[in-house]
């Protein structure tokens, strides 16, 4: 019973809850620059030198006009113009960067991930980006709820039980607490 409970609460907690926003093309421009050195090292330990002082976030506005925060940790995919059928729009892979560049003309992200090449898309093909983040609060909400759901369901369903020693003659329909320490929940 243990290793199942573990599986499913690692498993709520990996899959975790995101929200994924819009973001302008015009947005995406705030994003030129952005560098994360600390990031870089994690990908090969080459050409970085430490302690030199970088902005390692840069904000961006949603289409509803809220500010998010992006880092190299913020998974951001690009989006091109609605087309018919949907399944043909064009659509870049979610990847986390630890370089940006942006200009009227083009996109280019260096990804986080060692062994891919750079994303280098024209802005003409761009609608908006599509920026994921993270929620831990709703995370711990949804992994709680369902915490508590499956505890008042064992607790619910121990009380409509009644331990029977299998002489078939029990009055049914609750637990004898005076046999109680003769039947303990094991876990």
């Amino acid at each position: 019973m243990r290793p199942c409970a573990a599986l499913i609460a690692v498993s709520l907690l990996s899959s975790s809850c995101t929200t994924t926003y819009a973001i302008p093309r015009s947005e995406l421009t705030r994003l030129d620059g952005f560098k994360d050195d600390n990031a870089a090292i994690l990908k090969e330990l080459g050409d970085v030198m430490l302690n030199r002082p970088n902005d390692r976030r840069r904000a961006v506005r949603d289409v509803d006009g809220e500010t998010h925060q992006f880092t190299a940790d913020t998974p951001l995919a690009l989006v091109g113009p609605p087309t018919e059928p949907e399944a043909e729009r064009f659509q870049t892979e979610e990847q986390r960067f630890i370089q940006v560049a942006v200009d009227a003309t083009r996109f280019q992200g260096v990804p986080l991930k060692p062994d891919t090449a750079p994303l280098v898309v024209p802005m003409a093909q761009v609608d908006h980006g599509r920026l994921r983040e993270f929620s831990l609060g709703k995370t711990l909400l949804l992994t709680g709820g369902i915490g508590l759901a499956v505890l008042a369901s064992v607790v619910t369903l121990g009380l409509l039980l009644d331990p029977t020693d299998g002489d078939g003659g029990g009055d049914g329909g609750g637990i004898d607490f005076d046999r109680l320490p003769d039947h303990r929940l094991r876990f």
